[in-house]
């Protein structure tokens, strides 16, 4: 087989690889440990604040 065939493959399965590595960071993210939970909740709050002084939240 040539080495353009090789490439091709290749490239194929880092795509799929990549695919499957971003789905499991994306279910991870959702479902998370208590420490991460517990920080996207901190970050909540405080993006929370940000948005209640922002002009066009208060419109």
């Amino acid at each position: 087989m040539s080495g353009v065939y090789w490439g091709i493959v290749t490239g194929l399965l880092a795509m799929v690889a990549t695919l499957f590595l971003c789905i499991d960071i994306a279910y991870s993210a959702r479902s998370g440990s208590p420490k991460t939970s517990g920080g996207n909740i901190e970050g909540g709050k405080e993006s929370g604040t940000h948005a209640k002084a922002s002009p066009r939240q208060a419109a």
